[in-house]
């Protein structure tokens, strides 16, 4: 019945206009903040709800750190006011949300998109909060680094401005360690001093700033004081900016706006590779060059002018491999000559026609891209390029032979569609023409001549490869019947080499359906047993990634070795450093050696802080050696619940055993209900790594540890990326270098192991104070106990960290593309310490620590972890055993 009245419902709503829907729609909208002496009200806006149900059925809650506590609201008109406490606020860190309930079912609480206009911000206690509407309503303590001071004020005594210049002179004495700074809604943008004579304050560097209305204040080292203002309006030009200082009720305010000019006309011809511009404006300007910003990377192309002088027309010839050479979209702006150069915003908004009529095909680097200029959201000229799709897709697999099409080839000029067998590791391929229809026997291609080791991965890819042998596209390729296990195959093939031994081949996908083929090999000297099925429980096989021993499995592999009667081994490849470091052990395995074969075939118990493939020298899944008869434990590598992991349940055919956790909450709501795992499957221990960390030592150093991004996956979009031009630079800071030095404090960075060939020695020029740090030099464990505060920005090795009494400090300039597939936990309960977006904003927080003495805030960690023991091994040891044991009752 219920079904049947949703169907009957959705008929009617379709018929119903959208317009008409409109006017019935029940509509809660964040309006604004008031602030009272004792508490603060949220203003929400209400459409199409009868009041006096709203009355009986509303319910409104302040949820915090897992406590509820139900608000007063009042009801007028068509405003509903919900009251809160400050001292709410006193204990607070990070966010609260506030929960409106209308019956049983949750109300949504959306924006006008007029945030920026909107008083959603005030002060308590020193603090500042913001208002916004993410669903529910979200309560945020902003800038936790800094303390203000509203009960007083720095006065202005005189205020001067010029082109990129500002001077303040306050009626008190100020000081080296006093800046500008700029209070917008939700960030605080802090400008660096020229110089200050004589008390006066004197600043050239703007750049930093964005349009808005801020307030200003005087930062005085974590503390900001606003600054009270009552003469007349000024106003300066900086090179993007139009900046007007003006006072409001007695304060100093800005307000800032980019520079514009109005287009009135826009001509364009394609020509020889270049792109013919003639503009016409509404007012004469003095210019000197076109600028194309690309809106993806924030990089920056000139192309001068033909001619230069104060005229209301230009024209220029862009080439065409400026504006299409990225496939992106770009922003097209001008910038005035002379000593005192404008940036002007092309504003097309009152431009009926823009340029091409429609898309244009060009060819470049051969092949065909359309490129036009459309009007952005914001009413500026803005330029875009895109390619052909490749629309290509593996239909089906049948007895190791695949069968599937291409189309959007014909976009490309004298080149070959092909699929490429790409070894992962070493990069060696083999190639296969095909046509749009293709079928191909895998059987038939030497995979073995390509691999770099026994046990690897292949990946396969449509490749547009030109005459002279350039590879035009590569993508990689799907298949249309994926169902994703990384323990399942869709299709295997064994095959022996010219040596006797045998190659195990198996088509398998990615977690996006991409195909690859896992390939092991079993040595022609290996003796198979004929009772794999019978395993010895009492044989333990631990790792971690096929090249390290400085996690978990090596925790957990020592302490078992010293403390129980378990044969407990290691297993980890010969190439890496960690093998070197502890080959002489006993009981560590050789990847892929006779005693690692005899051992894997035997194990009972599998640990890993990775997928298991990495312990075993064949394939981890049902049908191989009896695999599915072993209990497969996760030991894991770090704290959940930042970022959505790749070990949900759902994608084993087998999942995991038992499911190592730190916390009652990292249990119930990260693994069991993000993650699918049963009550039963989930032992909340602790890491067995953090048995091991000191929770009393004093060191004085400062260790930088980011983590990757996935989405950079070339040198190119490595040496272009954001990621690399930030920390560059963090590295490069004056202050920073200057801060280290000072207080012979130094700084050891250690990058994650996808960027360690660009972040070193040969590469950069490092200050005395800071040091590079090779992968394997030293282990993550030892790092993390000998340094003082940690800088990181998404890392979980920020745990550790935080179990040891020690700060940390968050660089999240890329937070929204990082968590851009959602967090398993707010921000503010898996983040502690101190959150910087901005450069400045992180050096402050790490002056602080130096001027402190690295002393740690007291943050509430219950949420983290359960135990703060040193007894997590015993408890996965026994978790084991007793799982043993109930098997074999």
């Amino acid at each position: 019945m219920r079904t049947f009245r949703k169907k009957l419902t959705g008929r009617v709503r379709n018929k119903i206009p959208r317009r008409i829907r409109e006017r019935f729609i029940k509509k809660v909208t964040l309006h604004d903040v008031e602030s009272y002496e004792s508490h603060f009200i949220i203003n929400l806006t209400l459409e199409n709800f009868i009041k006096y149900r709203l009355k009986r059925r509303l319910t409104i809650k302040w949820i915090h750190a897992g406590i509820e506590h139900i608000l007063n609201y009042r009801i007028e008109q068509n405003r509903l006011r919900i009251e809160v406490p400050y001292s709410m606020l006193d204990n607070m860190d990070g966010r609260m949300t506030i929960q409106l309930n209308f019956g049983q079912k949750q109300m949504i609480v959306g924006s006008d998109g007029e945030e920026e206009h909107q008083n959603l911000s005030f002060f308590s206690n020193g603090k500042y909060f913001n208002v916004s509407s993410q669903g529910g309503i979200v309560v945020t303590h902003m800038l936790p680094d800094y303390r203000f001071n509203m009960t007083q004020t720095v006065e202005v005594a005189h205020l001067t401005a010029a082109y990129n210049q500002l001077e303040v002179t306050f009626k008190e004495a100020v000081d080296s360690s006093c800046h500008l700074a700029f209070l917008y809604q939700s960030k605080l943008i802090v400008l660096q001093n020229v110089s200050l004579d004589d008390g006066v304050l004197r600043t050239l560097q703007f750049g930093a700033l964005t349009e808005g209305h801020p307030a200003l204040y005087l930062l005085r080292s974590n503390e900001l004081t606003p600054i009270s203002y009552d003469d007349k309006a000024l106003s300066m030009d900086t090179m993007k900016h139009d900046i007007t200082y003006i006072p409001e009720d007695g304060y100093l305010n800005a307000e800032i706006s980019t520079h514009e000019i109005e287009l009135t006309r826009f001509d364009t011809t394609l020509e020889d590779e270049h792109i013919n511009m003639h503009l016409t404006f509404n007012s004469t300007v003095l210019l000197d060059t076109l600028l194309i910003v690309d809106t993806s990377t924030e990089e920056v192309a000139s192309v001068p002018f033909a001619t230069s002088g104060n005229q209301s027309q230009m024209q220029v010839s862009v080439p065409l491999s400026v504006l299409v050479d990225t496939i992106s979209r770009k922003k097209l702006m001008l910038q005035t000559g002379g000593a005192k150069p404008i940036r002007l915003q092309l504003n097309i908004s009152n431009l009926k026609t823009i340029s091409f009529d429609g898309p244009v095909q060009v060819e470049y680097n051969h092949e065909m891209l359309k490129v036009s200029f459309y009007a952005r959201k914001d009413g500026l000229l803005g330029f875009n390029v895109s390619e052909r799709p490749l629309r290509r897709q593996v239909t089906q697999i049948n007895d190791f032979t695949i069968q599937g099409y291409i189309k959007g080839q014909d976009a490309f000029i004298d080149a070959t569609p092909c699929i490429s067998f790409i070894d992962r590791y070493s990069l060696e391929s083999v190639r296969v023409e095909i046509d749009s229809l293709f079928r191909i026997d895998l059987r038939s291609i030497d995979l073995i001549d390509i691999k770099s080791k026994d046990k690897t991965i292949i990946d396969l890819f449509i490749e547009i490869v030109h005459s002279n042998g350039a590879v035009l596209r590569r993508e990689k390729i799907k298949f249309k019947g994926s169902d994703y296990r990384k323990d399942t195959h869709y299709g295997r093939h064994e095959v022996k080499d010219s040596s006797g031994n045998t190659h195990y081949h198996l088509i398998t996908t990615t977690p996006f359906d991409n195909l690859k083929i896992e390939s092991f090999m079993i040595p022609r000297d290996i003796n198979i047993p004929s009772d794999t099925d019978t395993k010895d429980n009492n044989i333990w096989l631990l790792g971690e990634r096929y090249d390290t021993a400085q996690d978990n499995g090596y925790a957990m592999f020592n302490w078992l070795k010293e403390n129980t009667d378990v044969e407990a081994y290691y297993v980890i490849e010969d190439t890496s450093e960690d093998y070197q470091k502890i080959r002489d052990e006993e009981n560590v395995l050789r990847f892929g050696s006779k005693v690692h074969f005899d051992v894997a075939f035997r194990a009972g118990v599998l640990l890993g802080t990775h997928d298991l493939e990495n312990l075993l020298p064949y394939k981890a899944a049902r049908g191989f050696f009896h695999y599915e008869d072993t209990v497969k434990v996760f030991l894991q590598h770090g704290v959940l619940g930042r970022k959505p992991v790749e070990y949900h349940r759902k994608y084993y055919d087998l999942p995991f055993d038992i499911f190592i956790v730190s916390s009652e909450a990292e249990k119930r709501d990260v693994v069991m209900n993000a993650m699918g795992y049963r009550d039963e499957e989930v032992a909340v221990t602790g890491l067995a790594r953090f048995d091991i960390l000191p929770h009393d030592n004093d060191p004085k150093d400062i260790l930088l540890m980011p983590t990757w991004r996935d989405w950079i996956n070339t040198d190119e979009a490595f040496l272009e990326s954001e990621y690399y031009a930030r920390y560059h630079s963090l590295i490069h800071n004056t202050r920073l270098n200057r801060l280290l030095e000072e207080n012979d404090v130094r700084l050891n960075f250690y990058p994650h192991y996808r960027a360690q060939g660009y972040f070193n020695h040969d590469h950069l020029d490092l200050g005395a104070n800071i040091r590079f740090i090779r992968l394997g030099q030293q282990t993550v464990q030892d790092l993390l106990i000998q340094h003082a505060l940690l800088i990181t920005d998404f890392s979980s090795v920020s745990f550790d960290f935080t179990l040891m009494n020690k700060p940390v400090a968050y660089y999240h300039f890329d937070a929204k593309r990082f968590f851009r597939h959602g967090s398993l936990r707010p921000v503010s309960e898996t983040f502690i310490g101190d959150i910087a977006h901005t450069e400045e904003a992180l050096v402050d927080a790490i002056e602080t620590y130096i001027k402190n003495g690295f002393r740690p805030k007291n943050n509430d960690l219950s949420g983290i972890f359960t135990y703060r023991d040193h007894n997590n091994r015993r408890r996965i040891y026994e978790t084991v055993m007793d799982k043993v044991k109930r098997m074999g009752d």
